[in-house]
């Protein structure tokens, strides 16, 4: 085993150890007190990415500067310096699919649980990858297309055993003693109780913050109640005469949608003839849905968001190093073995799944997954 493939093989460690754990601090102790919002989580860990990056290409520029100037042969170069001229306008659409990407990202792992949300989305990862470099970019299967076939199976089989295994949830012999109590408590009393899920919450909060409201109770209407359209609205805070955002359920006749329209452009119509009025208006109007976005909690959540976009940066490097040292069949390949991590914080620091033989399972079904990727990357041709 020569130099390249020790740093190679470390170089992959690290970045499934990043990868496989940058998403612990979603979850954490401090994200979890303020009950951060997705975007302001995936803002944190984009602006230390970009910094990361910035602070990369200045040191890979230096670094190319002083072999030029160092080496005597120009035919060797380790460094190639970046300039503006690399730039690809790509970039802003790979962002564009990026950010809202990590946003559901955010989410999944803080609703859904670490451990399955990184299994479930490394393999759409690679599902998709697969599907892209065979319908778009026309590559060559090693074993055609019935060897391709067999590493997918192989892969959605972990899939769907890691989904089985992650359904189900660590609970605590305190908390369910507890909930016995209480049940038996209630059947005494004859009171209707019921166990509740994060998303069972979000739907019953959903209901006691809706409002109906049916324009065809109003008098004047005159159309048949058939032809009406429903409308869901979120208006902002300042909007609402209380101060707190409601979800609003509108049933507006057809007829008054077109009314509504036509109101609508004579206002822009009329706001081309504003002036400085309109101007002072808008301003007004950005002041105020500013101070309706989500809070960044800097004291709270700048280290949770530091860590977690650190990590990233740092399994993004370590992958390309790997992948330049191990060639992409053995680089990528070991890359994605973050799903094994995840599972192993989402089972033994989270607590996500109950159970010895389910944990197993979940293991188990994580290095299939593993050995799908195996199969599935060594069908690519170079």
């Amino acid at each position: 085993m020569d130099s390249n493939e020790i740093i190679g093989l470390i170089a992959a460690f690290l970045a499934a150890l990043a990868f496989g754990s940058y998403g612990v601090p979603m979850k954490g102790e401090a994200a979890t007190r303020v009950n951060v919002d997705p975007l302001v989580f995936q803002t944190y860990k984009a602006s230390v990415v970009l910094l990361t990056s910035s602070l990369l290409i200045v040191v890979n520029n230096l670094m190319a500067n002083f072999e030029s100037t160092e080496n005597k042969d120009p035919s060797v170069k380790t460094f190639n310096p970046w300039s503006i001229y690399d730039f690809t306008p790509w970039a802003f659409v790979s962002a564009s699919m990026w950010v809202p990407g990590g946003t559901a990202g955010v989410y999944a792992i803080r609703r859904a649980g670490l451990a399955i949300s990184v299994g479930l989305w490394s393999c759409v990862i690679v599902i998709l990858s697969f599907v892209w470099g065979v319908l778009v970019f026309h590559e060559k299967q090693r074993s055609g297309v019935r060897g391709a076939m067999k590493a997918l199976a192989v892969l959605c089989s972990g899939l769907c055993g890691i989904a089985y295994f992650s359904s189900f949830e660590a609970e605590s012999k305190n908390e369910r003693q507890q909930w016995d109590k209480v049940t038996k408590h209630a059947e005494k009393e004859n009171i209707e109780v019921r166990e509740s899920t994060p998303l069972m919450e979000l739907a019953d909060a959903e209901k006691e913050n809706s409002m109906s409201l049916d324009f065809e109770t109003y008098p004047h209407c005159g159309v048949p109640p058939h032809s009406h359209q429903t409308v869901h609205i979120d208006p902002p805070a300042f909007l609402c005469p209380d101060g707190k955002p409601k979800k609003h359920t509108i049933h507006i006749p057809e007829y008054n949608i077109g009314i509504c329209m036509a109101v609508l452009n004579g206002v822009s119509d009329r706001d081309d003839h504003m002036g400085n009025k309109g101007s002072t208006n808008i301003i007004v109007a950005l002041s105020k849905g500013y101070n309706t976005l989500p809070s960044f909690h800097l004291r709270e959540m700048w280290r949770s968001g530091l860590l977690s976009g650190l990590l990233y940066s740092v399994g993004n490097l370590m992958g390309i190093v790997s992948i330049q040292r191990l060639g992409n069949f053995m680089g990528y390949s070991l890359n994605q073995s973050s799903i094994i991590v995840s599972g192993l914080w989402g089972i033994f620091y989270y607590k996500e799944i109950s159970g010895v033989l389910h944990m197993l399972g979940f293991l188990l079904s994580a290095c299939v997954v593993f050995v799908g990727i195996l199969l599935l990357s060594r069908e690519h041709v170079v």
